[in-house]
């Protein structure tokens, strides 16, 4: 399948819109281990946890969370935080379900939602925060048009070790710019 055609498969769906099962579906992505290893904290989440953080996340004014549906199956998760309408401003995260990995949905993944960041919201400046231990992701976003601003060194504490966290961000201009040269070359 090309990239573009998953992009065009790919929806988000809102956290609110979420029925029982879904939410259950997210929990169980949110504790797969490899998830768990790039989150900034990596312990297993309780379904009792899920439930409390889904409530807060309602009602939160700053922060958005969506289930990412491929083909009518949940496969991912995204979230736009720390939005600041002042300044035009978020960061982002998000994940895939281990055993969609390798598919090209990660790439579509990131093609779509800085479509949507930039063309639905009045957002102009979007950042990440990525262990710099990640480097598939950190390579991911800096494909995209992403440029790295910093480290911050010993950053997260977990587990007893003290980890690095690589900056990037980009802006609305640099995203139309890789836009059109994404469109043009090799990611037809």
């Amino acid at each position: 399948m090309r990239l573009m055609d998953i992009v065009n498969a790919l929806s988000f769906k809102p956290l609110s819109e979420l029925n029982s099962d879904e939410q259950l579906r997210i929990l169980s992505l949110r504790n797969q281990k490899e998830i768990r290893r790039n989150m900034y904290t990596s312990h297993e989440i309780s379904a009792d946890e899920h439930s409390k953080w889904i409530e807060r996340m309602k009602h939160d004014a700053v922060n958005r969370f969506f289930a990412v549906v491929l083909d009518g199956q949940i496969v991912g998760a995204i979230s736009l935080n720390a939005i600041s309408a002042d300044h035009r401003r978020a960061d982002w995260a998000y994940y895939i379900d281990g055993a969609q990995q390798g598919r090209g949905i990660g790439s579509a993944l990131e093609f779509k939602f800085l479509e949507y960041v930039f063309n639905e919201t009045n957002i102009r400046k979007l950042n990440a925060e990525v262990f710099e231990f990640n480097e598939k992701v950190i390579a991911l976003h800096k494909k995209f048009g992403f440029r790295q601003e910093g480290i911050r060194r010993e950053h997260i504490r977990r587990d007893d070790e003290a980890l690095d966290v690589c900056l990037i961000g980009i802006t609305k201009a640099e995203w139309q710019a890789k836009r059109a040269e994404l469109v043009e070359g090799s990611f037809k």
